[in-house]
């Protein structure tokens, strides 16, 4: 696909081709105005996807600059005509574009006109969030231009702001479930030796998988059937990008009991998996490590917490809200 060039103004912009690693280093140092809504869109989650699940991609990234200013980033990968947003559906939660305050417009309308005149036919970008940048700018700049637009809800996630209290949190929560989170902790601190603890250090994290993956393994034979080796070497590249990552144990008796795999990031705690010994069911291990996450999630000065995506009933339990995730495929092949 070939480049367009356009000269460097205030009122047009420029186009620039980038890596992984021009945007993990350069990109992000040199304008921290940039907007990177999730950590699934960082350029360590997605290098760690490319890696593992499309490492023969023909990737597009590109940073639309402004007077030399990097104010957006587009990150597709290509493939007969049609660009998709780097990862997909099955282990990125929500995507998007990543761009400053203020040029979503400009920069939502260049990239429209530089894909098509790059030779991209079509568009399939998902999973989205509804205030996503591609539903909020990029499709209504689309529409102006004649093209066809088709957007389908594709699942739901569950997230919640958190308040600044551990108490303030169980008042959200409904009378049944508050009574059952105290129980269930109490029952846990009176009768064995049990903490949590997270984990945090790169080197840390890095070691602390191998804990991660034997809990996850032996939770739900489905659970040991999807962590195949090329999952598990996928888990272990985001340990080694994603600056974010964090572990936290629910330790008994001194041994890890139950785990979960979190993304802190821009004041929001996101839980990407989790896993526990089946053994240790009867004192709920697994719901009681999600309950301490988010106990240290409000210690910590966190604003929020995302369950991520997945119906399970544990997220409304805990004071999840649903939120609609989408696709979204535009035609470009009109004239």
């Amino acid at each position: 696909m070939r480049d367009i060039e356009i000269r460097d103004t205030s009122s047009a912009g420029a186009f620039a081709v980038e890596t992984f690693d021009s945007i993990s280093s350069g990109l992000e140092a040199a304008d921290a105005a940039l907007d990177y809504p999730s950590p699934f869109v960082q350029p360590g989650w997605m290098r760690a996807w490319q890696e593992v699940f499309a490492p023969r991609a023909s990737l597009w990234i590109r940073s639309f600059r402004l007077d030399a200013r990097p104010v957006g980033i587009a990150a597709l990968r290509v493939e007969a005509g049609t660009a998709r947003l780097i990862g997909d559906a099955d282990v990125c939660d929500h995507l998007d574009l990543v761009c400053a305050a203020g040029c979503r417009e400009k920069f939502c309308s260049a990239l429209l006109d530089h894909l098509k005149a790059g030779g991209i036919e079509r568009l399939e970008l998902n999973p989205l969030r509804p205030d996503s940048l591609v539903l909020e700018a990029l499709v209504p700049a689309a529409r102006a231009r004649g093209w066809a637009v088709s957007i389908s809800q594709e699942n739901v996630l569950f997230e919640m702001r958190l308040p600044d209290s551990w108490e303030g949190y169980l008042q959200i929560l409904s009378g049944k479930q508050r009574h059952e989170a105290r129980r269930k902790l109490r029952r846990l601190e009176n009768t064995i030796d049990a903490g949590f603890r997270l984990v945090q250090e790169p080197a840390a994290v890095r070691a602390a998988v191998e804990d991660f993956l034997r809990l996850f393994r032996q939770n739900r034979q489905e659970k040991a059937v999807f962590m195949d080796d090329r999952m598990e070497s996928y888990f272990r590249r985001l340990a080694e990008h994603v600056p974010g990552t964090r572990l936290g144990f629910l330790d008994v008796d001194g041994m890890p009991a139950a785990a979960v795999w979190c993304c802190d990031y821009n004041g929001t705690r996101y839980l990407y998996n989790s896993g526990y010994d089946a053994h240790l069911s009867h004192l709920s291990v697994g719901i009681l490590c999600k309950l301490l996450s988010i106990r240290d999630a409000i210690a910590r000065g966190l604003g929020a917490y995302n369950f991520l995506k997945g119906d399970e009933v544990y997220k409304r339990q805990l004071g999840g809200r649903p939120v609609p995730i989408y696709n979204c495929w535009i035609d470009l092949s009109a004239a």
